[in-house]
C-alpha cells in the first residue's frame, strides 16, 4: 500500500482552515484544478533531496522530477515505509516554512503553516512524536507518545480478469457521472487505506455540514469469482472528538467512521458482490441509485444522520449474514459508540434506551476476557457526555 501525502499552496485571500474538515473541504476543492508548475512545489523538493538524516536517497522516486512534473494544485507523493513518521516530520517543517500545508489523510491530520495542527485535539501528539524523533529531550512529566503503525507492505496485485476489468469500468462509468452532480470530486489516482482487503479502483470525496462522506469502488475475485465492493463511509469531526477525548488509547480510524456499510448489504450480499453478468452489475447500480444516494443525502446533516443511526427513518436490511435488521442496528452494533453519541447530541429520550441497549449488548456479546473492559467503556462514554458535553436536541 502506497503512503500518501498532500500537499498544496492555500490560494492567496483564503483564510487557514480552523478544523480537520474544513482542511479537506480545502483539498477537495482545489485537486483538480490545474494552475500549472509551482515554484514552492520544486523548492519542497529540493530541500527533500537534501535531506540526509535517513541515508543518502530516503525517499520513493525522484522528487525533484515528480514536483517539476506536477501541474496540479495539490502535489501528490508517497512516503516509503522505512522512516515514514521522520520523513513525515521532514516534509512538514519544509513546506510549513515554505506557507505549504500538508495532509496525511491516511493518520488523519491536516498540518498547516505556520505551525498549526488539525484536529487541534493532536496538537499534543505531534509536538511529542516529532520531539521524539529529532532526538530531542522530552519534558520529565510528558509521556513519549506511542509509536505510529507503519502500513504493512501492500501484496503484489493480480491482474484483473477481462470479466472484473469490464465490470469494474462500467461501474466506476456510472458512479463518475452519478457522484459528482452531487458535490462528489475524485482524485485521479484510487486512495487506499489500510482496512480494505481489495483493490481501490476509484474514491469519491464530499464535504458536508455534518462532516465529510467517502465512496470507494473496488474490486476482488472472491471463490474464484470476479466480485466488485462498494464502501460507503460518513465521517462526523463533531462526533470525532469527542470520542477522542473519552478514548485517547485507540488508532485514528476508530473516530473518523461515523457509518459505515458496503454496497450488497440491502440486498443479502455483505461486502464482496459477485457479477456473473450483467443483471448483477444493474442490481449494484440500482443499490446505489436507491437506498445509498437517499441515505448520503440523509447524512448530510447531523439531524439527518441521527435519524438513520437511531432508526428513526428505517433502511431494512434483507437478510444481512450479522443479523442486523436494519441500517439502524448495523451503525448501532458495529459503530455503536458513535450512534450513542449522535443520540446524546440529537437524539432527545432516545439516549437513555440506547444507552442502556449497548450496555446489554457488551454484557452479552462481549468476550468473557473483554466483558468488563467493553462495559466500563460505555459507561466511561455516558459518564463524559453527561459531565462534559452540552446537547442540542
Amino acid at each position: 500500500m502506497s503512503y500518501d501525502l498532500r500537499v498544496w499552496e492555500p490560494p492567496a485571500g483564503q483564510a487557514p482552515p480552523t478544523s480537520y474538515e474544513e482542511a479537506l473541504r480545502n483539498w477537495f476543492g482545489l485537486e483538480l484544478l490545474e494552475p500549472g508548475p509551482n515554484p514552492k512545489f520544486a523548492a519542497l523538493a529540493a530541500q527533500m533531496v537534501a535531506y540526509k538524516d535517513c541515508g543518502e536517497a530516503p525517499w520513493n522516486g525522484d522528487p525533484v522530477k515528480d514536483a517539476k512534473n506536477c501541474r496540479k494544485a495539490v502535489w501528490t507523493f508517497s512516503l516509503p515505509a522505512e522512516n515514514r513518521m521522520k520523513l513525515l516530520g521532514a516534509v512538514v517543517k519544509r513546506a510549513n516554512a515554505l506557507g505549504l500545508t500538508v495532509l496525511d489523510d491516511q493518520v488523519g491530520l491536516a498540518l498547516v503553516a505556520p505551525n498549526r495542527v488539525l484536529p487541534p485535539e493532536r496538537t499534543d501528539f505531534w509536538t511529542q512524536a516529532m520531539r521524539v524523533l529529532e532526538n530531542a529531550p522530552l519534558d520529565s512529566a510528558t509521556p513519549a507518545p506511542a509509536p505510529a503503525p507503519t502500513p504493512a507492505a501492500a501484496p503484489a496485485r493480480a491482474p484483473l480478469s477481462m470479466a472484473l476489468a469490464s465490470a469494474r469500468d462500467e461501474m466506476r462509468s456510472v458512479l463518475s457521472s452519478m457522484l459528482p452532480q452531487h458535490g462528489f470530486i475524485s482524485p485521479r489516482q484510487a486512495i487506499e487505506v489500510p482496512y480494505y482487503n481489495a483493490q481501490a479502483e476509484a474514491t469519491y470525496f464530499r464535504p458536508t455540514p455534518a462532516g465529510g462522506q467517502g465512496v470507494t469502488l473496488l474490486t476482488s475475485n472472491t471463490n474464484h469469482l470476479p466480485c466488485l465492493t462498494i464502501d460507503v463511509n460518513v465521517f462526523s469531526e463533531e462526533i470525532a472528538n469527542i470520542l477522542r477525548a473519552v478514548f485517547p488509547e485507540h488508532d485514528e480510524m476508530y473516530f473518523r467512521r461515523q457509518l459505515n456499510f458496503y454496497v450488497g448489504i440491502f440486498q443479502d450480499t455483505y461486502a464482496y458482490f459477485p457479477i456473473k453478468g450483467s443483471a448483477d452489475l444493474q442490481r449494484m447500480v440500482k443499490e446505489v441509485q436507491d437506498p445509498v444516494g437517499p441515505i448520503l443525502e440523509m447524512t448530510r446533516t447531523p439531524l439527518g444522520m441521527q435519524a438513520i443511526m437511531s432508526g428513526t427513518t428505517v433502511f431494512p436490511l434483507a437478510g444481512n449474514p450479522q443479523g442486523h435488521k436494519t441500517l439502524a442496528e448495523h451503525a448501532q452494533k458495529n459503530f455503536g459508540y458513535a450512534a450513542l453519541v449522535s443520540a446524546w447530541l440529537y437524539g432527545g429520550e432516545q439516549f437513555q434506551e440506547m444507552a442502556q441497549q449497548k450496555r446489554a449488548h457488551e454484557e452479552r456479546t462481549a468476550p468473557a476476557a473483554m466483558k468488563k473492559e467493553m462495559v466500563q467503556r460505555v459507561d466511561r462514554l455516558v459518564a463524559h457526555l453527561r459531565a462534559q458535553v452540552k446537547r442540542k436536541a
